[in-house]
């Protein structure tokens, strides 16, 4: 298409409805506009998610459509690439700096139905905010994305000034300075009263902030609150939320719509967890989310009782032992999401006895000193069998672990496996290639495993990871025997994102892969930490796969340390793979 759609009322209006994007796309279609072919294939991708065949086929061909007609697509709109994320057959959502949404949001406002903005460039200045907020785009924006923006108290004023954001729907602050004054300006602000999600991570808001916020009544509408905090650096412990904050929550009556509440390392304790257990309007949660606190067992017995809904907890980290995690598997029957890994032994063990775990798809148990014994629990679990996603972090496991759980029938699911930063080493890795029961895997997560090159042969050289996207070797001395047996697999034509930081490669190691025949669908390559030089890099950007590459993760200290003609090699690299992000 040459112009933009002038007419897109009814896909803004019908968001998460295909009918209006499907008719479009039929019209397109009998015109012979292949934009009407991309729009019907993104729409298959939504419905066709769990099909591995069916979906890398699809994204294949959306992708060939977008390689030769997105600058054609995005042109009438002013827009980049790199500024645009792609949904059912249009834009979706796009990340601009003030000056470029003031050069943009006319066309955009006409021709896609845009429903995310991730505001970028504002650096700390309320009156940028201030000017992009006024933006006539701002009048079909659903969530506002201001995340890490440096922005104060200022800028949290600054809404209070705007008389309308009719649509928006969530926001999202975090990693920003607004402290208690910011929270309780933006409580003041009538244009959030349509708010249903509410990110304040890692602000300092501090308990009266929270009063603010939780007493606003423009607020009443909330589904998702979050409070947390990252705990990093030196954290003021009177402006985390607390078992202060808690208290305030607890008696917010009003906010009965809360299904979502995140307050990571927070400062709760026992305490705090028992007030939150029994305010009657957050007993219809359905993800809470608290690890890095100090709650114990008698805090998550009082959360499990009376919270008996949840259908996501974490709750890792934390000082739950083995008599609170069985309290977790033996009374939340409806969690769909587990993480309560570091809370002492006994994780593997409270989740083998419990029948009540059968919904599981995503269990989280990193640092939960598993072992071997527990990983052969966990594969003999009958009830684990909806599982999808494992991830088992440092938990000692070695290769008998890793066997168990390659061959254990009730895992034939899983389709993400996280084994980093245990001792498999090359017996671990050559059960994991001759699995009889991962064959649906997707994604595998070996750093910190002790493999070796002989390992990596073990692993790829058989038939039964063939569905892997995602291969994670980081931190494995692999050397370029490794790179070797990557490049010689025939399994990995799937690979979308290979990662091999500090694995031992030289420039023999880039070589080698540089001729591996099965890697044409890679997207995303990381080989930082490595000993290699100019020549090795040139290699992998002439390698015939490197035509699908979008990002090669070379070390910044490396790009830096270039002599005086390492400018002209950059350029170089980029106009040998102008179409691949590489960081200078």
């Amino acid at each position: 298409m040459e112009h933009p759609f002038e007419d897109i009322t009814a896909i803004r209006d019908q968001p998460d409805d295909d009918a209006p994007r499907l008719a479009l796309a039929r019209e397109l279609m009998a015109r012979g506009d292949p934009r009407g072919e991309f729009i019907d294939m993104q729409c298959a991708l939504e419905r066709f998610k769990e099909d591995l065949e069916v979906r890398d086929t699809l994204r294949e061909r959306t992708q060939a459509l977008l390689a030769e007609h997105e600058a054609q697509w995005l042109k009438p709109l002013g827009l980049r690439s790199r500024e645009v994320r792609w949904s059912r057959g249009f834009i979706h959502e796009v990340w601009l700096t003030p000056e470029r949404l003031g050069a943009v949001e006319h066309a955009l406002l006409r021709g896609a139905p845009l429903r995310t903005l991730h505001l970028r460039g504002l650096e700390g200045s309320a009156a940028k905010l201030e000017r992009a907020l006024a933006s006539p785009l701002m009048e079909v924006v659903t969530v506002l994305d201001l995340n890490q923006e440096g922005l104060g108290p200022d800028a949290a004023e600054v809404f209070t000034r705007i008389p309308s954001l009719t649509r928006l729907r969530k926001l999202r602050l975090t990693y920003n300075h607004l402290g208690f004054e910011g929270a309780r300006a933006l409580a003041s602000a009538p244009c959030l009263g349509g708010l249903t999600h509410l990110d304040l991570h890692d602000n300092e808001v501090g308990p009266g902030g929270t009063r603010a916020i939780v007493k606003s009544p423009h607020f009443v509408h909330l589904h998702v609150l979050a409070l947390g905090s990252s705990g990093a650096g030196e954290v003021d412990e009177q402006m985390l939320f607390g078992d202060d904050g808690a208290h305030v929550l607890a008696r917010a009556t009003h906010l009965s719509h809360l299904r979502g509440l995140y307050l990571e390392c927070s400062g709760l304790t026992d305490k705090g967890a028992w007030m939150l257990a029994q305010a009657p309007h957050l007993a219809e949660l359905r993800t809470l989310s608290m690890p890095n606190n100090q709650v114990g067992r008698a805090g998550i017995r009082a959360l499990v009782e009376r919270v008996s809904r949840l259908e996501a907890l974490k709750i890792g980290s934390n000082r739950l032992g083995l008599a609170g995690m069985r309290a977790v598997t033996g009374g939340l029957s409806r969690l769909g999401k587990l993480d309560m890994g570091d809370n002492g032994p006994g994780g593997a063990k409270a989740l083998w006895e419990s029948p009540r775990m059968t919904e599981l798809r995503y269990l989280r148990l990193s640092d939960g000193q598993v072992g071997d014994d527990g990983a052969r629990m966990l594969a003999s679990s009958p009830h684990l069998s909806r599982l999808t996603t494992l991830e088992l972090h440092a938990n000692g496991i070695g290769s008998e672990g890793a066997r168990a759980l390659a061959n254990a029938p009730p895992l034939a699911g899983l389709t993400s496996l996280n084994l980093s930063d245990n001792f498999l080493g090359d017996e671990g890795a050559r059960a994991l290639g001759t699995a009889s029961c991962l064959h649906q895997l997707s994604t595998l997560n070996l750093s910190l495993t002790r493999l070796g090159g002989e390992g990596v042969r073990a692993l790829v050289s058989g038939p039964h990871l063939r569905n892997l996207t995602e291969l994670t070797l980081d931190y494995n001395p692999i050397g370029d025997d490794g790179a070797r047996a990557l490049a010689d697999s025939t399994s990995l034509s799937r690979l979308n994102r290979l990662s091999l930081m500090r694995t031992g490669m030289t420039d023999a190691g880039l070589r080698a892969l540089a001729r591996a025949r099965d890697l044409s669908r890679l997207k995303s390559l990381s080989v930082q930490g490595n000993t290699y030089t100019e020549a090795g890099v040139r290699a992998l950007a002439s390698a015939k796969w490197a035509v699908s590459l979008k990002n090669l993760a070379l070390p910044p200290q490396w790009v830096r340390s270039l002599p005086d003609q390492g400018r002209p090699f950059l350029e170089e690299l980029a106009h040998l793979m102008p179409h691949v992000r590489i960081p200078r």
